[in-house]
């Protein structure tokens, strides 16, 4: 089937700052936890009995969708996670929701969406703040005419390669395939929005990159963010790299396709062990 892509949007009574999505309960399974972060090249056992916070990022999709928001055609240009305390694979959450900001920039509308994950006793365990682009596609093809030519820094400097991964129609299918978006499955929609393929979340390859944090066992607090620089598509070749703090801990993280391009960046203003 043919899916063309979503016409250009503009401000509509479904976004505005304010707008609060309705509560949802919210549980993480071992099953759901396992297949994802292994679709992700993660080790599940790296987690134990603790949820991989990265993964709630996909409830804040299924939230949209449920409210009746499209997320067909949206793309994520940051997404930010503050954990509180750790939450336990099958612990039953409340999550809530609302929008911060529904802003005109050079590609379009930025669409700024938080996320509580709150437990039985009211305590907030998790914040998700996840950030993205409505794009209007004239207003994207002059922004990208402009910037085109533009020469960047070796991405791979001062940082180390840990890691790489080929990403696979498969993987990003699964990884995907309860958020709805067609443009991580559908090439004929992919191509009606420019793209040469389907791409992964961005999410999907943020919970890459946390899944480095959890080498000595999961963290048990932390605020970092990603911000995602260029598609990544379901057949790509991509590679990770890190960058140490004084303190000898991971402070930054970058993934880059195989064309040695940077497709994401992971900071982490802080984070502790138990």
């Amino acid at each position: 089937m043919i899916h063309s892509a979503p016409a250009p949007r503009t401000k509509t009574e479904e976004f505005y700052p304010g707008f609060k999505f309705p509560e949802r309960p919210v549980t993480r399974t071992r099953e759901y936890q396992d297949s994802r972060l292994l679709a992700c090249g993660i080790d599940p056992a790296l987690y134990g009995d603790q949820a991989a916070a990265g993964l709630f990022g996909q409830d804040c999709f299924k939230a949209m969708r449920e409210a009746g928001h499209q997320v067909d055609g949206l793309v994520q240009t940051e997404q930010r996670f503050r954990q509180i305390e750790p939450v336990a694979v099958g612990e039953p959450l409340t999550q809530r929701g609302w929008i911060e900001a529904y802003d005109v920039v050079e590609r379009g509308h930025r669409l700024h969406r938080t996320f509580e994950f709150v437990r039985r006793d009211g305590q907030v365990a998790l914040v998700a703040d996840v950030i993205g682009l409505v794009p209007d596609k004239e207003k994207w093809a002059a922004a990208a005419a402009k910037t085109g030519h533009k020469k960047t820094p070796d991405p791979r400097e001062g940082f180390e390669e840990v890691s790489e991964k080929t990403m696979t129609p498969e993987d990003v299918t699964l990884f995907s395939s309860d958020v709805g978006n067609l443009i991580h499955f559908e090439p004929d929609f992919a191509a009606n929005l420019g793209y040469r393929a389907p791409l992964a979340q961005g999410l999907q390859t943020m919970v890459w990159m946390m899944g480095r944090l959890t080498e000595d066992g999961p963290p048990v607090s932390f605020e970092l963010s990603a911000s995602f620089r260029r598609p990544v598509f379901w057949d790509d070749e991509a590679s990770l790299w890190q960058h140490k703090g004084k303190n000898g801990f991971i402070d930054r993280l970058r993934a880059l396709n195989g064309a040695g391009k940077l497709t994401a960046e992971l900071s982490v203003a802080s984070i502790s062990y138990a």
